[in-house]
């Protein structure tokens, strides 16, 4: 009876938590103050609302979010070509059609290159391209895919972005292996300036191209580290639907928690310097790269999925510091204020 009263509880606005994820997180024995900080897939409102719908424009699309960075100097893989019938970017060259792109590709191209749409996210359409030839992109996890087919897809909506595949730091690639491991850094902009509030390392496993997790469909890893020194204190991978502790890189080996993330102190200055560049977002996702040149910025995103931060903590992210920043609008209805119980940010106010 308890667990129907919790369940139902934790159901409504703001945690919007389901049955299957109150067990995916093992919330069944915790304190009811550990279960009400869980926030589920669907619990989106909370920072939608308190972002402004113009920022979070910015953010959506890489070639503005990147013209803003590079105008103020921070470092991110080099674009070597924009692949859209009118789009381009300073120093790039532009790639309006798919002949032009095979040209290119032929000609011009220096391998490996990373290739993403212009307004993706997910990973969706995301590629590292180890070669062309005879009009076929071969992929570094061993497929090759049409050129053609590719371009077209994509030419006909956001475009696509050719970047410089950026290595991983030597610490990276002896631990994890030889791809790009990507920090989810979770920024919130107080009135006192940025903070950085958590942090999780998507650890890329198997013949994955990409470290991204898609609530575990994809086979990679996560490592949960502490924003103050960097330090991992637990990694999980996900098998049956449920999170499991991953003590070593199944490819490498190596231990995977107890060691610290290089650069993150420089990493993090990255994000709270550049967090304010993006004024009316008051909840920043940045993906850091720890690359052999430092630290990278992949992207920034007004959003982003909750759970790759509680699986890898084993903690709630809407703790005290979140709700004192974030609110839940109030619903307009009588039946919806009724349904909408008091939540975190009254016990935290």
């Amino acid at each position: 009876m308890m667990r129907r009263f919790e369940l139902a509880q934790l159901r409504r606005p703001p945690n919007r938590l389901t049955a299957d994820e109150y067990a995916m997180y093992g919330l069944a024995g915790r304190s009811w103050a550990e279960k009400a900080e869980f926030l589920g897939v669907q619990s989106g409102t909370a920072v939608n609302s308190n972002n402004e719908v113009e920022s979070v424009a910015l953010t959506r699309d890489k070639l503005v979010t990147y013209g803003i960075l590079s105008l103020h100097g921070f470092p991110f893989p080099a674009i070597r070509a924009v692949g859209h019938v009118a789009r381009g970017f300073p120093g790039a060259a532009s790639l309006p059609s798919v002949q032009a792109v095979e040209t290119y590709l032929e000609q011009e191209a220096q391998f490996p290159l990373f290739m993403k749409p212009i307004a993706g996210n997910g990973g969706a359409g995301s590629v590292w391209v180890s070669g062309y030839a005879d009009g076929m992109l071969r992929l570094r996890d061993g497929r090759s895919i049409a050129v053609a087919d590719y371009f077209k897809r994509w030419l006909s909506r956001e475009g696509i972005l050719l970047q410089a595949a950026a290595r991983p730091h030597p610490e990276i690639a002896r631990r994890i292996g030889p791809r790009l491991s990507t920090a989810r850094v979770v920024v919130l902009v107080t009135e006192r300036g940025p903070i950085v509030h958590r942090a999780v390392l998507r650890i890329p496993a198997g013949n994955n191209m990409i470290d991204n997790f898609r609530h575990g469909a994809t086979g990679n890893l996560l490592g949960a580290f502490e924003v103050d020194s960097g330090e991992v204190f637990n990694a999980i991978g996900m098998r049956q639907g449920r999170p499991e502790p991953v003590a070593a890189h199944p490819d490498t080996g190596e231990a995977l928690v107890g060691w610290t993330v290089p650069d993150w102190q420089q990493a993090k200055e990255i994000c709270l310097r550049a967090a304010p560049l993006f004024p009316g977002i008051r909840y920043q996702s940045w993906d850091i790269a720890f690359t052999e040149e430092g630290p990278q910025t992949m992207e920034v995103n007004s959003g982003g999925d909750v759970d790759v931060l509680q699986l890898a903590s084993g903690r709630g992210i809407a703790d005290a510091t979140w709700w004192a920043l974030l609110r839940e609008p109030a619903p307009r209805s009588l039946l919806r204020r009724w349904y909408m119980r008091s939540g975190p940010w009254a016990r935290h106010s």
